[in-house]
């Protein structure tokens, strides 16, 4: 069996980091289940989830520990933080302060992680990306932030499950040295104003017989033509 096969039967353990009320657990809720987290209530200390990631053949066992938004205070972030593989930190794009917080959280989890032989791979995703409108964080700074610590950047929404599965799954991939999935392509979606309307038929004489309502130009044209065939027949 080669070390790639073997690593499948493994189980990758992401811890998830950010700012209290960043969705940290909605992500979790999201990834596990496919379905958005029941609002209200909050994570202490930390709380521990298993599953799969089921976007990989055969799927990989998985352990996700969701730790709390106070936790930077605490000394119990290295307990946390043991035997990590992936840190994902976590943001509110539409919240600049847990965005900005980031930096404290990083340079504790480099401290933490400074003596160790074995270092996870660190990743940055932008939650609420369905509340864009309200968006607080520059995407600039999102990637300056990124390129200054070397974390893999992702955008996407507990909510909607936009991204999510993808971006769990390329890191798990590249902890396990496997070929990293294709991101999903995304589509445009039309707004009303935008939708192309039927094409009209039109009658060997060219007026249209669509049933949309006849425009002024439309209805004059049909009147001059109409008094045209009046004046012929007379």
């Amino acid at each position: 069996m080669s070390d790639t096969e073997d690593n499948h039967h493994r189980t990758v353990k992401i811890t998830i980091l950010g700012e209290p009320f960043t969705g940290k657990s909605s992500l979790c809720q999201r990834y596990l289940s496919n379905s958005p987290r029941a609002p209200g209530g909050t994570t202490h200390g930390a709380e521990v989830l298993a599953g799969q990631c089921l976007g990989l053949r055969p799927p990989v066992p998985l352990q996700l520990c969701d730790v709390a938004g106070n936790s930077l205070s605490t000394g119990m972030l290295r307990n946390y933080l043991y035997a990590s593989d992936v840190v994902l930190f976590v943001y509110d794009l539409s919240n600049l302060q847990s965005f900005d917080k980031l930096n404290v959280w990083i340079e504790k989890v480099k401290e933490i992680f400074d003596q160790e032989t074995k270092k996870p791979l660190m990743a940055l995703f932008g939650n609420k990306s369905d509340l864009e409108h309200q968006r607080a964080v520059r995407l600039s700074c999102v990637k300056q932030f990124a390129s200054k610590y070397l974390l893999e950047n992702f955008k996407g929404s507990a909510r909607t499950g936009e991204m999510v599965n993808y971006a769990f799954t390329d890191l798990i991939a590249r902890v396990l040295g496997l070929p990293v999935p294709s991101p999903p392509i995304a589509v445009p979606i039309k707004s009303a104003t935008e939708l192309e309307l039927p094409k009209s038929t039109a009658q060997p004489d060219g007026v249209p017989t669509s049933p949309l309502i006849m425009n002024r130009k439309t209805l004059r044209k049909i009147q001059r033509k109409a008094s045209s065939s009046v004046c012929s027949l007379q």
